[in-house]
């Protein structure tokens, strides 16, 4: 039976879709303005000219490319080595079925509601105990385990047909061969959502680079562009010209990848 979409359906679509897309308007508009555009009351709706002053300023005043190839590889090192971990965690809870699975299942869907900044203190001590401070592997290392990965992957993996892995093992396949050549092409989709998850939150990150590196040249997109924020007045126009820069990265990520996405979620069971 096919479902009638109402006029009303359209328009609440079109007021949210609008309510989501207006700060990051406001956050174009504002980088296409000049300082003293940006201090105009009332303030101005439409930059007159518009102008990309804020962003030669941002080049100006921080090592962006150095920020942006940090970030980079940074979210690349932590989205390979998530991966690996989540899919070996969730392989062993959802085909393999260690004794106690239920109970470790159970332990990680109370770790996705505990708060991820009560772990700084620990994580730093281990950081600095491995004398990675200060460095990019320090940013990548404390953030590998991903719980609510575990889950999404456990999702995926209990779906396969067990007559598949049955007859793989029949054959004389490995754990490690019947995950790499059969459950993780099947589960492809998941594995790709939790890439653009990790990525996102690292692309995010604030908190923990500050915490854990000093100087700029190790420093992410998050943390180096807060340094544009001043004690008495901010550049507007710059600030929000390098959240523009940042943020174009992952908006095109998602766009290409955008329908994988959306698929995993419909598939893996969470609603």
């Amino acid at each position: 039976m096919q479902l009638r979409v109402r006029w009303w359906t359209y328009l609440m679509v079109v007021v949210v879709g609008l309510v989501i897309l207006a700060p990051f308007a406001w956050m174009v508009i504002t980088a296409l303005m000049t300082t003293a555009q940006t201090l105009q009351i009332p303030p101005s709706v439409i930059p007159t000219p518009p102008t990309l002053d804020g962003v030669q300023q941002v080049l100006e005043k921080l090592p962006f490319l150095r920020l942006l190839g940090n970030t980079v590889v940074v979210s690349i090192g932590r989205a390979l080595l998530t991966l690996i971990i989540c899919s070996l965690a969730a392989y062993a809870l959802a085909i393999i079925k260690v004794r106690g699975a239920r109970i470790i299942l159970l332990v990680v869907l109370t770790l996705i509601m505990v708060p991820s900044d009560i772990f700084i203190i620990p994580s730093f001590s281990i950081v600095s105990a491995l004398h990675l401070t200060n460095t990019l592997a320090a940013l990548v290392l404390p953030n590998i385990f991903d719980v609510f990965g575990v889950f999404l992957l456990y999702q995926f993996f209990r779906g396969i047909p067990r007559e598949l892995i049955e007859a793989a093992r029949i054959d004389g396949a490995s754990h490690a061969r019947i995950l790499f050549t059969i459950v993780v092409p099947v589960s492809r989709s998941g594995l790709i959502a939790l890439a653009i998850l990790t990525v996102l939150n690292e692309w995010k990150e604030l908190l923990w680079p500050i915490v854990v590196n000093r100087d700029v040249d190790q420093l992410t997109l998050g943390p180096g562009i807060a340094l544009l924020r001043g004690t008495a007045v901010t550049d507007w126009n710059v600030l929000m010209s390098a959240g523009v820069m940042a943020a174009l990265p992952m908006i095109l990520i998602f766009l290409l990848l955008q329908r994988n996405f959306v698929s995993s979620f419909a598939t893996s069971g969470l609603k």
